[in-house]
């Protein structure tokens, strides 16, 4: 992955659109839905990356589109997701994306990254070292409008979808719960009734 900005740009360029809307909203690729491995041949093969592993080769936007569709996707038209949700409600985690680049959103509606900001923020939100050392960061956020104890349940759900599909592509990820709180809140743009919950690092040996 050479850069989400870039990739971006390349897009919108080739619709005839501004370089200055790629800073703002960054079209994916369509992610992966069916094919790879078998459901028992991947929980086989799912692991969490060591610290000795990283740092880590970074992603392409096709394997980050469909890592980020595995964990909070829309899977059924008009009300049905990739993971199980609190009385059918729409996702309420929201799944923020850190690079080399910057921050941002992903729009699991639109299979979009909506840019938050342009600052590497990585070596700030972990308390290990090895999360700066990751290529690709994605901080799990409860949006505040459900009950603390069914986010992290959906948390739950969402990382073990990534780690399966991570498995199924030969993609590395480990789960953290260690992070600086203040930093990705201030960083993220949070309001005081989100949530951060955890955070997921991504990469390839």
């Amino acid at each position: 992955m050479h850069g989400f900005r870039k990739y971006g740009i390349g897009v919108l360029a080739a619709l005839g659109l501004s370089a200055t809307a790629a800073c703002a909203d960054i079209p994916l690729p369509a992610p992966q839905q069916k094919g790879g491995q078998g459901i028992f041949t991947t929980l086989e093969s799912r692991h969490s990356a060591t610290p000795a592993d990283f740092p880590l080769k970074n992603i392409s936007m096709q394997e980050l589109s469909s890592l980020l569709w595995a964990a909070t996707g829309e899977n059924r038209a008009g009300k049905g997701w990739t993971v199980p949700l609190a009385m059918g409600n729409a996702p309420y985690n929201r799944i923020y994306v850190l690079n080399d680049s910057g921050i941002y959103r992903y729009h699991w509606k639109l299979n979009r990254l909506i840019e938050v900001s342009r600052k590497n923020i990585k070596n700030e939100v972990g308390l290990q070292g090895i999360v700066g050392k990751s290529p690709v960061v994605l901080v799990f956020v409860s949006d505040g409008n459900v009950r603390r104890e069914y986010a992290y349940i959906a948390t739950g759900a969402m990382t073990q979808n990534i780690y399966l599909a991570a498995a199924s592509m030969g993609i590395e990820g480990r789960f953290v719960i260690s992070m600086n709180e203040n930093a990705i809140r201030q960083a993220l743009q949070l309001k005081e009734n989100e949530v951060p919950l955890n955070l997921m690092l991504i990469g390839k040996k």
